[in-house]
Formats: C-alpha cells, structure tokens, sequence
C-alpha cells in the first residue's frame, strides 16, 4: 500500500541541517506529533530533541526509519530550485507500507513526472539514542543570540580554525572565548545576558558543537553542572532544542 504524506518544506530544510549531526534518524509518530532525537557519533558533542505536529510530515505508520538522511535529501533537493517560495512546486513524498511498517519511500516531480524510489530502514540497523530527557539541576544563566550573531561566531570559528569556545559567565555578560589550542589564535566578544548570572563560573566547549547549530537565533540556558542548551527561535510550530556539554580537553 503506498500513500502520499503531507509535508512542510521547513521541516525537510530542517532536518538537512540536523542531518549534519548524524544523518541516521528514527521519526516517531505518537499523539499527532513527529518527533525524532539524535546525537553526533564521533565526539558527542551535540545532541537534539525535535517535534512538530505530524501534518510537518505525515507518515501512517508508528516510526519511520532513514540510514542516511543526506541522500533522501539528495533526492528531494533536486526537484527544488534556490531561491524559490516553499510551495511552489514542492516534490510529492508517498511512503509504501508492509505490514504497517514503513518501507520504501517515492519523491516525485510533479512536474516532470520523474520520481526517486529510496528503501527506508529498519530500526533494528540504526543505532538508538539512550538518552529520553536530559534535565538541569539548575539555571544559572540565561543568553540570547540572533541569528545574525549566531552567522558572526560560526564565522570566526572557521576564520580561526577555533576547536574550542569557553564561555564566561559573570553578572550581566557572557564573555565568550573561541580558541585555536594549536596555534594559540583566540577572538573574543561579550554577549548582554537576559538576567544576571546566578553565580560566576566559566566552561569549554567543542567548538565542532557550536558549528552544528542549524541557522536560525536561539535562547540559551546555560548550568553550572556544565550543560548548555539551546532552543531555535521559530515562528512555525517545530520545536528543537539541542544540547552541548562541557569539554574535559
């Protein structure tokens, strides 16, 4: 049985970016939700929650599995043009079902009635996050970044091939360190917290970490424990939260 599921263009688009953390992925469908969760395999050093209402991408059956998410991507981004609106002329995603299971998954053009078939994954193949909830002990500060300072960061990590960022915490200021440990090259800038610090305290992170993060602004909360997360500030109905721990090197 093969039928068609609605979806948004801002999810795939989304999910191209998240993509980079591991492109193998496990969709969920439960409660009218589509949720998925992932962490980069080699370092650890981000993983995400996802979920959006189930109309973002409407598959019937209960999980949806994708070995590599890079080349479903592939496929449906050939039917796209840059620079166009999300609606016009979007590919048609069907998904063929076995035994409620998900299977085999269609991308067609409308328009040019050509079409990719890509066979779906079992779960049992795709390595299974361990982690369900990942809770602070405490907030002890809270920062907000635009996305054009988001754009200004990733930038100078690579201007300065940085591998770590330290962040400082200290009444109203983030001051924020990206650091090159083999060339000793660092670039520095302060960041306006929304509320003072509960304490001051500094951590490292894996730069790589930061370099993962989807475009977009975000709300960052940060703990003393050593834990930061960052919420993508959106105007649709997605919701994505990443996590970056601290570094020990």
């Amino acid at each position: 049985m093969i039928k068609q599921i609605k979806h948004e263009h801002s999810f795939i688009s989304l999910m191209t970016e998240l993509a980079n953390i591991n492109p193998q992925l496990i969709f969920n469908n439960e409660d009218g939700l589509v949720s998925t969760k992932a962490m980069e395999n080699q370092e650890k050093s981000i993983c995400y929650f996802l979920n959006a209402p189930i109309d973002y991408f409407g598959f019937e059956s209960e999980s949806l599995a994708v070995i590599d998410f890079k080349r479903l991507v592939s496929y449906y981004n050939t039917f796209t043009t840059a620079g166009k609106t999300e609606t016009e002329d979007l590919p048609t995603l069907s998904v063929e079902y076995n035994n409620d299971n998900a299977v085999i998954m269609y991308i067609k053009s409308d328009k040019t009635k050509s079409s990719f078939k890509h066979r779906l994954a079992s779960e049992d193949v795709i390595v299974k996050p361990r982690f369900n909830k990942i809770k602070f002990k405490s907030v002890d500060a809270k920062l907000v970044l635009t996305e054009d300072q988001v754009v200004e960061i990733d930038k100078m990590m690579r201007l300065t091939s940085a591998d770590r960022i330290k962040w400082g915490y200290e009444g109203d200021t983030c001051n924020l360190t990206l650091f090159n440990t083999r060339t000793n090259d660092t670039w520095e800038n302060k960041y306006l917290l929304s509320e003072e610090a509960s304490k001051t305290f500094e951590m490292t992170t894996m730069a790589k970490g930061f370099g993962f993060l989807p475009t977009g602004g975000y709300n960052i909360e940060v703990s003393v424990e050593g834990i930061m997360s960052f919420e993508q500030k959106r105007e649709d109905d997605i919701s994505l939260v990443l996590y970056i721990a601290k570094t020990g090197g």
